[in-house]
Formats: structure tokens, C-alpha cells, sequence
């Protein structure tokens, strides 16, 4: 169960990413200046990933052997965290799919969880909208996924690192939940419905990944979204971003830190790496 909690978390955020200008290709980034006496990294992960592409490369691991800590979007080094995303997942009160969703809505979902999932919806319908839509992602993907924080958390271990979160579970999930109902529906079926080109569009998001291309990430994401995008990335990536800074900020201060988080995060003019040159420091990709 915790590792299927952890899967559907990790679909979850890659949600994230999927809603969400450098020039230069990297996933990695060396934050040094600013009275820093030792530099810290920042990387981009995209969360839900195939097995074969969750390869770190020399330079990955090198920047996690130059630091004393690893820092997450959430702590995944906490046994509590598993228990709160469990308690988070499915409504409490007895909604249901049935309750949001039309006739045929809902019998589409259920016959695409059934037929390309391999899963009997009766047992998932109460499963809250963001997650069940993070779910479908599993077919874009056509593999079983593997979580990127599970993995960096075990490298952290084995390098005896600590490991620290930006936001707690209840911060994170909270964006989501304060969602209007009627949005997390859309976005839920406009993966069933208009399934060919999501699908495309998720395929390009992971090729830019692959590549380490930011400025493709950014530039499909505000291409692609409809109009209710910009209020999702505000709410999920920017003010997130603003909030995370000042805790960055001081950790890489006091000893330093690989902060992994989104590659979503990462660019543009509201994203982490201009925000932390606003502060002041260096922040350089790693080749």
C-alpha cells in the first residue's frame, strides 16, 4: 500500500509539471555568491518517469556527493508522510464519482480504467478527481512508472544525507483541494476525451525532459493550456515558487543543500532559478 501511495503521489505531481526561458539545456543547476562558502544545487525532476529514464548521470551524482543535505517538495524520508497522503486521497464524506460526474462521463472514466488500466473502477471512485486524472497518466507512459523522489531519497540514504521538505503534505494537497470542482473535473476527462493530443503533448513534455530543455517545458506548457491554466499555474507553480525561496534561501546558507524539485519549477521569470538570482546569488547550469 505505501508504495502504491507513493506511485499515485508521484502521478500527482507530475501533474504539476504537466501544467507548467533559459537557453541553456540542463537539469542541473550550481547555485554559488552571495557569502555561500560552499555551492548547493538545484535540480529538476519530472517526477513520473519509465524505469529506463531514471538514469543519473555522473554530474548528478557528483553534485549529491558535494552535499550535506538533500531538499524535496515534501519530506519522502518521513514514514508519516505515507500515512497522510493516504488519509488525503479519497473523499471522507461519501462523494464519489458518480456524484460529479454525468452518466456518460462517468461510464467513460469507468470503462477507461477497466479496458486500458486493467483496474475495477467500483473500487476507485472515491478517489478524488486530481488523483484518478494523475492515474490516467500511467497509459501515456505505457510502462509501469517509478517515483524520482523514492529514488533520490534511497541515493540520500545511502550517502547518509538529510533529508528535508519545502512544504508539508497538508500544504501540498491543499492547493489541489481548494481547486473548484468543476476545473478538476474538466481536467480529468479532457485526458479521456481529447486523449490523442494529451497524450502528444506528454510526449514532448518528456523528450524535453530528457534533453534538459527548460524553455521547451515553459513554452509548451503556456502554448498548450486553455485559459484556466494561468490561474492553475498560479496557484500550483508561482506562489509556491515565491513561498519556497526564503527556505532555500536559508538552507544553502547554513550547509550545502541538492534541492530537487519539478523541472516546471525551474524557468521562466517567476520560476526558482531568476528568483534566486534576484536574490542575488549565481545560479549557472552544470554540463
Amino acid at each position: 500500500m505505501k508504495k502504491l501511495t507513493l506511485l499515485l503521489f508521484a502521478m500527482v505531481v507530475a501533474v504539476f509539471n504537466l501544467y507548467g526561458q533559459q537557453n541553456n539545456n540542463s537539469r542541473l543547476w550550481k547555485i554559488s555568491g552571495n557569502g555561500l562558502e560552499k555551492a548547493s544545487y538545484l535540480y529538476g525532476t519530472f517526477h513520473l518517469l519509465c524505469p529506463d529514464d531514471l538514469n543519473m548521470q555522473a554530474k548528478v551524482t557528483n553534485a549529491m556527493d558535494a552535499s550535506d543535505q538533500l531538499v524535496l517538495e515534501m519530506d519522502f524520508d518521513d514514514p508519516s508522510v505515507m500515512t497522510k497522503i493516504q488519509q488525503n486521497m479519497a473523499f471522507t464524506d461519501g462523494t464519489t464519482a458518480e456524484d460529479y460526474l454525468d452518466e456518460s462521463d462517468y461510464k467513460l472514466l469507468s470503462d477507461f480504467f477497466r479496458d486500458s488500466l486493467n483496474m475495477p473502477f467500483e473500487r476507485l471512485k472515491s478517489i478524488k478527481p486530481f488523483f484518478l486524472s494523475s492515474m490516467t497518466l500511467m497509459h501515456f507512459l505505457g510502462c509501469q512508472p517509478v517515483s524520482f523522489e523514492q529514488h533520490l531519497t534511497k541515493m540520500a540514504g545511502e550517502r547518509s544525507m538529510e533529508v528535508k521538505g519545502l512544504e508539508t503534505v497538508g500544504e501540498q494537497l491543499g492547493f489541489i483541494d481548494n481547486l473548484p470542482m468543476e476545473y478538476k473535473k474538466k481536467m480529468l476527462m479532457e485526458n479521456l476525451k481529447e486523449y490523442d493530443k494529451s497524450k502528444k503533448m506528454f510526449d514532448k513534455m518528456v523528450g524535453f525532459y530528457r534533453e534538459g530543455n527548460l524553455e521547451g517545458i515553459n513554452n509548451l506548457s503556456e502554448n498548450y493550456m486553455s485559459e484556466d491554466y494561468a490561474r492553475f499555474k498560479d496557484e500550483l507553480l508561482v506562489k509556491r515558487n515565491q513561498r519556497w525561496v526564503p527556505d532555500v534561501t536559508r538552507m544553502i546558507g547554513k550547509s550545502p543543500s541538492f534541492i530537487a524539485v519539478g523541472a516546471s519549477h525551474l524557468p521562466g521569470d517567476k520560476g526558482l532559478i531568476h528568483l534566486l538570482r534576484q536574490e542575488g546569488y549565481q545560479v549557472e547550469p552544470v554540463h
